[in-house]
């Protein structure tokens, strides 16, 4: 394959904005066509990206024989349509997160994109900042020894506050539309970080309140304590009103028996700090791993703010490993699937008063 052609399903959600951006400017991608059933919002990004084709009804859309890659930036609640429906029409489909409000429906995701034989990813783009690159290839090498504890914080000054459109934060705040709050929002980055870093987690215990955000009917903020297959714990907290510089933080830390990881993806100044231990002390103590851009990733990221570096790296490793063949392309729905059977465990703990909750742990269909 020489080029991949897309086709970009809904502007409601804004990441749509960065992900065309981006593709715009990695070699080998080409929007071929955008659908919006919002004629006004779907033609202004066709024009402003220069996509010939606007399509008014995605379903037109999902079957064209130039498009290779449907992507979905719909209502969260919208996802499952159109993602099924893709993927019966032979399309690989990219979705954004959380990838459903509900586990049936992340259910039949995944099992349209296996029957359908294509590829289905999902969009956890926080696992492309630099620094969670560096965590995970830390992690991953054992220095840290066994996992005993994590904490994690993941958290926006709210919707409309980071300067989301009024379209997005209107179905955003609605919890029919977007599945939830600051849980199923910012909460699926975060506990997609510590599955993909730590691994399964099997029970969760969780409380969701609003405390800054009247006019919203969900939560603002929700706090989790977990536990993991291996054994260990971990603490998770979200929030929609926090008050920071750059109005969003993602913040990690991983406790184990060998070492300490600190991951710091949105300060102003975002880094990976690691404590070893052990008997050498040459190598004992604190040290900032130096994170400088893999050689062949596309790092001309002067007009893209520092805090949205990773959707370009997310999309030019998407775009790679659709061009080499290299499946899966990237976070699979099964990861989404799993991830929202987490969401899920968490919300019906909160609505029982914090109780623990086991999560579905064989949420996959039949010989996944």
């Amino acid at each position: 394959m020489n080029e991949v052609r897309i086709g970009m399903v809904s502007w409601a959600h804004v990441h749509a904005e960065f992900r065309a951006k981006a593709l715009a400017e990695i070699p080998g991608a080409r929007v071929v066509a955008i659908a919006d059933d919002d004629a006004a919002r779907g033609r202004a990004a066709a024009e402003r990206f220069g996509v010939a084709d606007f399509v008014p009804d995605w379903r037109h859309l999902v079957t064209r024989d130039d498009v290779d890659v449907v992507m979905v930036h719909s209502e969260n609640s919208r996802h499952a349509e159109q993602v099924i429906a893709a993927a019966e029409a032979g399309k690989h489909v990219f979705c954004e997160k959380p990838v459903a409000t509900t586990v049936a429906d992340a259910r039949a995701m995944v099992d349209a994109v296996r029957a359908a034989g294509v590829d289905g990813t999902a969009a956890f783009v926080s696992r492309f900042s630099k620094e969670a690159d560096r965590a995970k290839r830390i992690v991953d090498s054992g220095v840290l020894g066994q996992v005993l504890m994590t904490r994690s914080f993941i958290g926006l000054a709210g919707i409309a506050e980071i300067g989301c459109p009024p379209d997005m934060t209107a179905w955003m705040q609605d919890p029919a539309l977007g599945g939830g709050g600051a849980w199923i929002d910012e909460g699926s980055h975060g506990i997609d970080l510590l599955r993909w870093l730590v691994g399964d987690i099997t029970e969760v215990s969780a409380f969701t309140a609003n405390r800054a955000k009247p006019g919203f009917d969900g939560e603002d903020l929700a706090a989790a304590i977990l536990r993991y297959a291996s054994g260990g714990l971990g603490e998770i907290g979200t929030v929609w009103s926090m008050n920071a510089d750059i109005g969003m933080r993602n913040l990690l830390e991983i406790y184990g028996t060998d070492g300490t990881l600190s991951m710091r993806a949105t300060d102003p100044f975002p880094r990976v700090e690691v404590y070893r231990g052990g008997d050498d002390p040459l190598y004992r103590g604190w040290t900032t791993p130096h994170i400088e851009p893999d050689a062949a990733e596309p790092h001309d990221y002067g007009s893209w703010p520092p805090h949205t570096h990773h959707y370009k790296r997310e999309v030019a490793s998407y775009v790679h490993r659709v061009l080499t063949g290299q499946r899966p392309f990237g976070p699979t729905l099964e990861d989404g699937l799993a991830c929202l059977s987490v969401i899920a465990a968490g919300y019906a703990s909160a609505a029982a008063g914090g109780g623990a909750v086991a999560v579905d742990r064989d949420p996959l269909p039949a010989g996944a």
